[in-house]
Order: structure tokens, then sequence, then C-alpha cells
């Protein structure tokens, strides 16, 4: 069965935005990424995010250059999303279309990002790896990674790195059954 791998940045106070839905304030990746995480990054062959994380992802530099040749889903509820070369808009329920996912054949899926997606997917226990970058700032207020509602869930901590400029990044997976 193909994994989800949550894999986004939080401020340390626990915002994936701030309250604009910004994300001005998160470092860019640095020239020396560790090897791990490049040889991670190779087992990605789908993306699944919010539509508000499609839309920032748009006005990024390099815009989908990320999502170049990958599987890449984005739930909405909204009808008038002009989708681009290679995006699936879904309109269904997130958890009963990724567990359809994960049984499908294929590499990583990514859980790119959303609050209200990370929380529904991780809830439903769909998530099985937690790679969260910690930025060194404290925006005081924003959009939280968790939208309430999530029962506790315990998790083992597979490892913690420091990244230049500060950045901490912290790996949890489900512990194993």
């Amino acid at each position: 069965m193909r994994q989800v791998l949550l894999n986004l940045t939080t401020s340390l106070d626990g915002f994936i935005a701030d309250v604009d839905g910004g994300i001005d304030w998160i470092l860019p990746p640095p020239a020396n990424v560790p090897k791990e995480y490049l040889d991670l990054m190779k087992t990605i062959d789908a993306f699944v995010m919010g539509r508000a994380t499609y839309e920032s992802s748009l006005s990024l530099p390099g815009g989908m250059d990320l999502f170049e040749g990958k599987n890449v889903y984005v739930f909405t509820s909204r009808t008038d999303l002009e989708p681009h070369a290679g995006i699936d808009l879904i309109h269904e329920d997130p958890a009963s279309f990724v567990a359809r996912l994960k049984r499908e054949p294929g590499g990583t899926i990514w859980l790119f990002g959303g609050g209200q997606l990370a929380t529904a997917l991780s809830s439903a226990g769909l998530v099985d790896d937690y790679l969260i970058a910690i930025q060194p700032i404290l925006l005081g207020n924003g959009i939280s990674l968790w939208q309430g509602g999530h029962p506790p869930q315990k998790l083992v901590l597979v490892h913690a790195r420091e990244w230049p400029d500060g950045i901490v990044e912290l790996r949890y997976g489900r512990p194993q059954e």
C-alpha cells in the first residue's frame, strides 16, 4: 500500500500561513539539501492539496514546476477554478479519495498542504509520515496547521535534523501495529 507523507513548513507557533494566507516568511531551501531528503522526494509520484495551497503554489517562483511529471489532486468545492495541465480538481470527500489512492499502485503521496486537508486525512488515519520543517519565526497569528477536532494520535519520532538558517526538520511516523 502506498504511503501518505505530510510534508510542510510551519512557524514555531504552528502556523502554515499568516492571517492573509501569505507564506513570504518561509525561508528558501538551503543550497545543500540533505541526501536523505532528496532520496525521499524521488519516491513521490502524487501530490494532494487543498484549493488555497494550490492557488498559492501558482504564485510562487517556478509556479507548478515542482509538480511536473507527477499526479496532482486538488480538493475543492469550487467549480470556477481554471485547471492547469496535469492537475485534477477533486470534488469528493478527501478521506475516501485518498484511501482509494493509497490502494492503487504507485509511489509516495505527498500531502502538500492545507490545514483542513491535513486535519481531515490525519484524523482518518491516512497519514503515515509527518515531516514538518519548523521555521525560526513566531507569527503570533495565522492559519493553523491543525484545524481542530483532531483526535489524539500517538506518533513515533523517526528523526530530528537541523538545517541551515535555524530550520528544524522533525519526522514522525505512526507506531507499527
